[in-house]
Formats: structure tokens, sequence, C-alpha cells
């Protein structure tokens, strides 16, 4: 019913009431005891009623309204039955009885069944007593109706009151039991203290594959295996001694015989007088799997983990050192525990602050993979280190990992190898340096006979003149020969120009090689200095200047020099028009070992050799090449900044 509805019903009675009370109290023949008071009372009934209109219609479906109003009309008809004097005991008894019937009735319609029937049995009653046929036979005649309009006043009041609770009580019910049957874990009602189940909901059907109907009436302990039988009577048992447990090693049985494991969850819950037990559980036979799985892998990556011979460990972004596998701790002689917690520089190194040219500071600045060769002179030792960041789904960086790689003898075996490759170029150039040689040496000697014959002093000095600009050419040769065979070492490293190499080392070959004559070209753009170690340097573009004389096979040819600088590098290309090479060799050009020269003419080492130094530098090289067209190397250094 609306609430409109109720508030124009409740208001009809209420006025029904009050004329039936007025009527009463105020027509009757009977007595009045206090007729001011009586007036006033009529009064303030009529105008309750009035102002009760303007209330809004919700309170009158609201208990804490509703309940006093109620109290109050009963007050008021009360009062005014006390001040008629006709409004005698047995009336009174009557009124009551009416209350009595409207508050414990649950049928409406029977409520005015037996509302009508008292008012006929009190009509008869007063017809008995000879009251109806007497002089104020109408004053007691108006009880009648009076009862059976107070029995519609109460029974309605109290029927819609009823119905409200029963339907709050109805959809609170179903909201119960909607959460009880769409529950994602399966639920089970247990009686106390028997344990018969009561009550499924569909979950529980859905992971049992038993009906509702084949659960019900049954004990819990049919749901558990014959070899569980014990532990889930204990288990049980402390249940209903304590009134909850969990547990979550007790398989549960299916319908078909088959087990799961769950996790079960009772708890005993009172409703009134009964209590019973609500088990919860879930069905985490996927979860164990899932468990054993990742207990798996995880023994597996431990076991990878540890199987690197290399040095492999986590680390925090504040160097402190997470974990790290068996080639550490046995490297360093220490346990696991030792290491855990501690900075890496200090637990490694003994220093207080992170290693110079560390390749964790590099990835920490530019969460970008890094690697270096850091050479630590109180080993003696070389070690290749790479860094590799590790970052959650919104780029935050959560820690690195550090592989270290000893290459001490992989280092010293590089600088052999870059050696006897230095060496066996000076062999090529044996025989045109010694012919460069020979001819200033024969000037010297010419001019140191012709000056010893001579006996005007004066003229000696033009023949010394002659001797030491032969012999400053001698020396530039030896000087080339020197720094270019020489073994460079890492920290030999100063600001350069990248041209005046790239001068020295044209003229080295140009020495040696004996081909028609080749037009050089250069193109040199005045650019900054580079960092670097000028032997090693002098080694790159002594070869490549090489490889280009060699790739024109001694026929007419132009080989263009050019530098220019960049942002942050300085780019030097070599380009020649010799052969060029097939496209199918082109990603093994730096291989160790790889060339397409004849047997006996090359060893293979040259670009490899070429590559590792490039890249010692923290530079790149690339090659483009055509054959019948030529081949173009292009190689960047980083730039020389001076540092603050």
């Amino acid at each position: 019913m609306k609430e409109r509805d109720r508030k124009k019903i409740i208001l009809l009675l209420r006025w029904t009431a009050i004329i039936v009370t007025s009527y009463l109290i105020l027509l009757g023949r009977g007595k009045v005891a206090d007729p001011d008071l009586s007036h006033l009372l009529v009064l303030g009934y009529l105008i309750s009623n009035v102002i009760l209109t303007f209330f809004p219609s919700s309170w009158f479906s609201n208990p804490r309204f509703f309940y006093p109003l109620v109290i109050a009309d009963t007050g008021i008809v009360l009062s005014g039955m006390y001040l008629s004097e006709k409004m005698v005991t047995d009336f009174y008894l009557v009124f009551f009885l009416i209350i009595i019937f409207a508050s414990l009735s649950r049928n409406f319609k029977l409520l005015m069944f037996i509302g009508g029937a008292t008012a006929i049995l009190y009509g008869f009653l007063l017809y008995s007593w000879g009251l109806l046929i007497s002089v104020e036979g109408s004053s007691y005649a108006l009880r009648i109706p009076f009862i059976f309009i107070m029995t519609a006043f109460y029974g309605y009041l109290v029927q819609t009151l009823t119905g409200e609770k029963r339907k709050e009580l109805s959809i609170s019910e179903d909201k119960y039991r909607g959460l009880f049957e769409n529950a994602n874990e399966g639920i089970i009602i247990l009686k106390d203290p028997s344990l018969q189940i009561v009550d499924v909901n569909r979950e529980a059907e859905k992971t049992t594959h038993y009906t509702k109907e084949e659960l019900l009436g049954r004990e819990i302990f049919d749901l558990f295996g014959v070899e569980e039988n014990e532990k889930a009577k204990s288990y049980l048992n402390e249940v209903v001694e304590k009134g909850e447990g969990r547990v979550d090693d007790l398989p549960l049985r299916k319908s078909d015989g088959a087990f799961f494991e769950a996790d079960l969850s009772i708890k005993r819950i009172g409703l009134g007088e009964k209590s019973f037990f609500q088990m919860i559980f879930r069905d985490i036979t996927e979860k164990r799997k899932l468990e054993r799985k990742i207990i798996e892998s995880k023994r597996n990556l431990e076991a990878i983990f540890d199987g690197i011979g290399d040095q492999l460990s986590i680390q925090s972004p504040d160097f402190e050192i997470l974990r790290v596998n068996k080639a550490v701790i046995e490297k360093h002689s220490t346990t696991f525990t030792e290491l855990i917690g501690k900075k890496c520089y200090r637990a490694y190194y003994q220093r207080t602050s992170p290693c110079e040219g560390c390749p964790l500071s590099v990835t920490l600045d530019t969460r970008q993979p890094a690697s270096a060769i850091l050479k630590f002179p109180e080993t003696e030792r070389a070690q290749e280190i790479f860094s590799y960041p590790v970052s959650d789904g919104k780029g935050n960086l959560l820690y690195l990992i550090e592989y270290v790689k000893d290459v001490t003898e992989e280092q010293r075996l590089q600088e052999q190898l870059i050696q006897s490759e230095k060496l066996a170029g000076i062999g090529i150039l044996a025989s045109g340096v010694a012919h460069e040689i020979n001819n200033p040496l024969s000037g010297i000697i010419g001019m140191a006979e012709i000056a010893l014959e001579e006996e005007d002093p004066l003229k000696n000095k033009d023949y010394l003149t002659d001797i030491l600009t032969c012999g400053q050419r001698i020396g530039e040769i030896v000087n080339g020969l020197r720094s270019y065979s020489r073994t460079a070492k890492r920290e030999e490293l100063s600001p350069i120009d990248p041209h005046e190499i790239l001068e020295t080392s044209l003229r080295m070959v140009q020495l040696g090689i004996k081909s028609a004559p080749v037009e050089v070209i250069k193109n040199f753009q005045p650019g900054e200095k580079i960092k670097a170690n000028p032997g090693e340097i002098q080694q790159v573009f002594t070869n490549l200047i090489t490889n280009a004389f060699q790739a024109m096979n001694g026929k007419r040819g132009h080989l263009i020099l050019s530098s220019r600088s960049l942002k942050d590098f300085v780019e030097i290309k070599v380009s020649d028009s010799g052969v060029g090479i097939p496209p199918k060799y082109l990603n093994q050009i730096f291989d160790p070992f790889f060339t397409t020269k004849k047997i006996g003419e090359g060893t293979g080492l040259g670009l490899n050799i070429v590559y590792r130094i490039v890249t010692k530098h923290e530079g790149t090289i690339e090659i483009e090449s055509t054959e019948g067209v030529g081949t173009t190397f292009t190689i960047k250094f980083p730039k020389w900044r001076e540092e603050s």
C-alpha cells in the first residue's frame, strides 16, 4: 500500500473514532463528570487530526511516529470513557478486549468477524440487562457500533504494522537467501550438535556434484574419506567445543568418489533458541597445483641461478645485495648471510663508494642495460660487468641484476692478438719503410762525405742542415712505427685529434703499399677531439686504409677520408672505389678469422680487432658496400668532454 493511501485511511479511521467518542461523551443522555474538560478533550482530538493532515505521508509508515500516535489515540478514548459516567467497568473490559484481539489477530477479516460477534454479544447482554429499553437506552445502544468501529480502527493499525514487518522480513529473507545461494563459496548448514546437513547452497551442489536432496539429512562425516575420518572427527569435535574452526588439509569427497582439496571454515550461528553451524568451503585443488608448480619453478630457477659459473647477483637501486648465486660466495670466500643487505662495493671490493665506471650506476641513470670491463689493480684481474634493470608495470625500478664474468685471460689474449696483428702489419710495411728510410739515410751519408772533404766551414753549415732534415724524416718514420707497434693500456686515454692520426696512418700505409696511383680525397671538417688511446686508434685507421688500398687491387681509384662533428660524436668515414663486398658476407665481416682474401693473404683478424677497439672506446662502426662500386666504413667516437 502506498504511503499516501495509508495516511488517508488512518485519518479517516481517526475521524470515525472522534465522531463516535464525541457523541458518547457530549450527546449521550448520561451525566458528564466534567463538561469543560470533556469539551476540551473533544476539541483537542479534532485539532490533532486536522494537524495530522499536514504531516508527511512517510511519517505514517515510521514506527517511531506511528506507535506514539496509537498510544495517544488509546489514551484519548480512555479519557473520554472516563469523563462519561455511563462508561462503566464492563465497557472498559470490552474496550481492552478489542485491543487484545487486534494485537493477537493475524487475519483482518477474522478480526472483523470477531469484532462483529463481540458487538452483537455485548448488545445482547445490554438488552438482557434491560439497559437498551431504559430511559438512557440510546446512550447504551451507541456502545455497540463503538465496539465495531474501534475493532476496525485497531485492527487496521495492527495489520498495517504486521504487514510491513512481514514485508521487511520477506525482503530480508530473500536478500540473505540470494546471498546464500549465489555465494562463490560452498555453504553447508549443520545442526548443532548432531552435525546433520539441513541446507546447502548451489555452489556446494556444484562443487560436490551432489544434489540438494541427496545431501539433506546426511551427516557431514559422509563427505570425508575413510582415511581422513579420524582427523575429521577430531577437527569437528574441536569445532563443537570452541564454536568455530578452520582447516585446509582435509579433502572432501564428490558424489563420484573423487576427492578435492578444500579450505574449510566452520562457525556456530545462534538463531533464537536454536543454533547451527555454517560450514564454508572452497575448492583449492587448482590453487594447490599452481602453488606446487610455483615451488617447482622456484627450485628450478634457483638451481639455474646457482648453477651459473659466473657471478650473478640481484641488487636494490641503492646497491644493497638481495640475492647471490654460489659463484659469488665461492669467489669471495664468504657466506650468503654475510653478503645479504650489504653494499656490493663494500662487500666485494672493500670500498666506500661505487666503483668508477660501474655499469650499475649507468643503469640507474638511464634505466637501460649497461656493461663495462673494469680492472682491479689490487687483484690484477679484469671483470666484464653487465647490468640489467627490472621494473614494474609503471616503470618504477625495482632492482638490478648484475652479471660478472672474469675476463682477465681473455683480455690478455686479446692484447696479444692485437699486438700480433700489429707486428704482422709492420712486416707488410717493412719493405716500404726500409726503402723510405734508405733514401734519407743515403742523403745523410752523402752529405757527411762531402762535408768531410769541404775545407770551408761556412759551406759545412748547409750540409749539416740537409743532414738534420734527413734525420728528422727518419725519426718521423720510426716514431710512427713505434706508436703503432707498442701495446696500449686502457688507462692511457688522452684527448687526441683524429685528423692527425688519420694523416699518420695514411703515410704509413702509403710507405708499404706498392700500387698504381690512388687519388686521396680529404674532406675534414674542423671538429672536436676524442678521448682515446693514440696507438689503438692508429691501428684502426691503418687497418681500414690498408684494406681500402687492397680492395682496389693495384688499380687506379680514389680513397676518401672524411670527418664531421655531430651532437655527441665525431664521425669518421673511410671510403674506397674497390671491388666491394658481397651482401651475403656483410653480417660476418667483423667475425674473427673471417676473410674473403685468398689463403695466405689475410688472417681474418684485422676487422675483428678494429671492431673490438672501437667498441672498447664506446664507439660504433658500420659498413656499406656495393659490389663493383666500393665500400664505406663509418666510425663514431664519443666527443671528449673536459671534466669539471
